[in-house]
C-alpha cells in the first residue's frame, strides 16, 4: 500500500515538473525580441576623402560604425542586431564585427539604393526569421555613434507602451518655417515647442511593416517621406517623441568627423581621470 502511494506521488511530481517546465519553455519562446537595424549602406559623398565610406573611417584606431555596434552590443535590453550594409563592403563589414567580438550582429545583409529601401529589406529581413509583430525593432544610424544607453532604454519603453518613439532633440535657435525669401510673425516658432530629429526610431515591428505596405499602395507624395517616422505617421498613426539633451550627431561631413573625436577623447579624458 505504501509503496503504491509512493509510486503515485513520485508520478505526481514528475508530472508537474513536466507541466511547469513546458509552459516555462513556451514563455521563453514567446518573449518578445528586441531588435536593432543598423542602417551602414552609405557611401558618403559629402565627407570628400575619396575613399572608405565614412562609417569605416577610424578614429582612435577604431571604425565610427564599431563606436555604434559596440551601444547596442553593450544594451541589455537588445537581443539581436541586423546591419545593412552596401554590398561592396559586406565581407568587410563582416570580419570587424568578428574582429571587435559584435555577438549580437549575427547578420549583415545587402542595403537598397536610398535609406528607405535599405530599411525595407532589414524590415524582410526580421519577418523573414519569424519576427513577431509584437517585437521591438529600434532603428539606427551607423554613423551616430553617441547614441546613449538612457536614449535605447527610453525608446524601446516607449515603444512598447505606444507602438512608436521618434527620438528628438530641443532645438537652440529660434526656427522659422517659410517657402519663400521673406517671413511674418506666424513662421516663427517658439524653440520650446520645436524638435529636430536624430535616432533611433522605433517600433513595433507588425505596425511599421504594415505602414510600409501601405505606403507602398499610395500615390507620389508631395513631400518625400526620407524616414520609417514619416511612413509611419503618414499612415495615419501618431508619433511618440524621446527629448534627449546629448550629443547624438550624425557624422555626415568633416566637420562631424573632428566633433566626434573631441567628444571621445572627452570621454577618454573622464575615464582616465575619474572626472
Amino acid at each position: 500500500m505504501q509503496s503504491d502511494v509512493k509510486y503515485g506521488i513520485v508520478v505526481f511530481c514528475i508530472r508537474f515538473f513536466a507541466c511547469i517546465s513546458i509552459l516555462f519553455l513556451k514563455g521563453i519562446g514567446n518573449k518578445e525580441v528586441n531588435y536593432a537595424i543598423v542602417l551602414a549602406a552609405g557611401v558618403g559623398q559629402r565627407m570628400r576623402n575619396g575613399g572608405l565610406p565614412k562609417q569605416f573611417l577610424k578614429l582612435m584606431g577604431k571604425p565610427i560604425v564599431i563606436y555604434t555596434l559596440e551601444k547596442f552590443e553593450e544594451s541589455k535590453e537588445i537581443d539581436k542586431i541586423v546591419v545593412v550594409c552596401h554590398g561592396s563592403y559586406v565581407s568587410h563589414m563582416q570580419s570587424l564585427i568578428r574582429q571587435y567580438q559584435i555577438s549580437k550582429a549575427d547578420q549583415v545583409i545587402v542595403g537598397g539604393n536610398d535609406r528607405q529601401n535599405s530599411l525595407q529589406r532589414g524590415l524582410d529581413t526580421l519577418l523573414a526569421a519569424d519576427g513577431s509583430p509584437e517585437d521591438i525593432v529600434v532603428i539606427h544610424d551607423g554613423v551616430r555613434p553617441l547614441v546613449s544607453q538612457q536614449t535605447i532604454h527610453e525608446n524601446i519603453r516607449v515603444a512598447k507602451k505606444h507602438g512608436c518613439a521618434i527620438t528628438v532633440h530641443p532645438v537652440t535657435e529660434t526656427v522659422v518655417i517659410t517657402d519663400t525669401e521673406k517671413a511674418w510673425m506666424m513662421n516663427f516658432k517658439k524653440r520650446a515647442d520645436t524638435y529636430s530629429m536624430t535616432a533611433p526610431q522605433t517600433f513595433r515591428l507588425g505596425e511599421i511593416a504594415d505602414a510600409y505596405q501601405k505606403i507602398s499602395n499610395m500615390g507620389k507624395e508631395e513631400m518625400p517621406l526620407l524616414d520609417a517616422a514619416m511612413v509611419y505617421a503618414r499612415t495615419g498613426r501618431e508619433v511618440h517623441l524621446v527629448k534627449e539633451q546629448g550629443t547624438n550627431i550624425k557624422i555626415t561631413t568633416p566637420e562631424d568627423y573632428y566633433f566626434l573625436k573631441a567628444m571621445l577623447e572627452l570621454e577618454e579624458n573622464k575615464f582616465v581621470f575619474g572626472l
